[in-house]
């Protein structure tokens, strides 16, 4: 997934993007409804389709922002060097605290491949026309993460959301159709479920599907948030306040104070959907899960006015279940 980072706009700095294959991409954002700095999700076997535009503006990381205490990198060889080591070293950090207090939630196989690592890690220079801070890709059962050379901070974060997506349930369901003389992918990251067809004539994907893109991205953002915060109150609420994913995040954080923390890392890190599902459905009646993830797919989209009503109809869900809840 990549992370991307929008101005001052009044309304979401979403990028444009054509969903393709299976890598991701996240925009950051403000909280409230009228100036949320938000991200997205796309599925991509190249980030070249990432147009990143809003309103006609592009949208990217402010390549002069510090942080106070983090020096910001010039991309020359020495400091790429110095950055790919950081990055390095917050996987390796990202790893060990997840495993630790997430790894019961996952199989035995999938600890196993947590701590075997990703298939390759890099930090690459920051291409502001394209804007993105860091990316996830599941390609062909290989994994790999890349991240920006920015900061410190921003890299740590970066960092830390990227290695959760690869933490959480990945899985790949490769289906040969020799009649059309390629095969179609089914793909599980986390919540988020995809498929596509490939064709080997062409070398190219097309009818590509996803669900659960804002699910997905909303608990990665809520995870990778409180990971910073059990390391430093002050890297947590600088990542809180940097919004990313921020109305999909606002709604995770809901789920969990109304159904707890285990049964939405079940989901995430053990692919155990269902019982998500059927805690969703049994507070809030039939087929409210899949409204609820509708609805959070829909606030990372680039129409404000379908973000507003997105978010209308998930509190709506939220506070049926909430009602139900209490009087249980």
């Amino acid at each position: 997934m990549s992370e991307i980072s929008g101005g001052n706009d009044n309304d979401i700095n979403e990028s444009s993007v054509e969903e393709t294959s299976s890598s991701t991409t996240e925009v950051s954002s403000s909280l409230d409804l009228g100036t949320e700095r938000t991200s997205e999700e796309i599925n991509s076997g190249s980030l070249d389709s990432l147009e990143g535009v809003f309103d006609g503006k592009e949208v990217s990381i402010n390549p002069n922002e510090t942080t106070t205490g983090f020096n910001q990198l010039l991309e020359t060889p020495d400091t790429m060097e110095l950055a790919q080591r950081s990055v390095e070293n917050y996987y390796n950090q990202s790893i060990q605290q997840i495993l630790e207090i997430n790894g019961k939630y996952m199989s035995d196989v999938d600890r196993e491949r947590v701590a075997n690592g990703v298939d390759s890690i890099k930090a690459v220079e920051h291409t502001p026309g394209k804007g993105y801070t860091g990316f996830y890709l599941l390609n062909n059962g290989r994994s790999s993460i890349e991240v920006s050379a920015i900061n410190q901070l921003q890299m740590e974060r970066s960092t830390k959301h990227e290695t959760n997506h690869f933490a959480s349930t990945n899985r790949e369901i490769i289906v040969p159709q020799p009649d059309r003389r390629g095969y179609t992918v089914y793909q599980t990251v986390g919540t988020r479920q995809a498929s596509w067809f490939h064709s080997n004539e062409t070398g190219k994907d097309s009818e590509f599907t996803s669900k659960g893109r804002g699910l997905n991205e909303g608990l990665t953002t809520m995870y990778t948030n409180q990971q910073l915060m059990e390391i430093s109150k002050e890297k947590g609420e600088t990542a809180e306040r940097q919004g990313i994913y921020g109305h999909a995040t606002e709604i995770c954080t809901q789920l969990e104070n109304i159904l707890g923390k285990d049964t939405l890392k079940e989901a995430y890190y053990g692919g155990n959907l269902q019982n998500l599902e059927s805690k969703v459905d049994s507070l809030a009646g039939d087929k409210s899960f899949e409204n609820l993830r509708e609805c959070l797919d829909r606030t990372l989209s680039r129409d404000y006015f379908e973000r507003v009503q997105a978010m209308k109809e998930a509190q709506s869900i939220l506070a049926r279940m909430y009602e139900k809840g209490e009087s249980a």
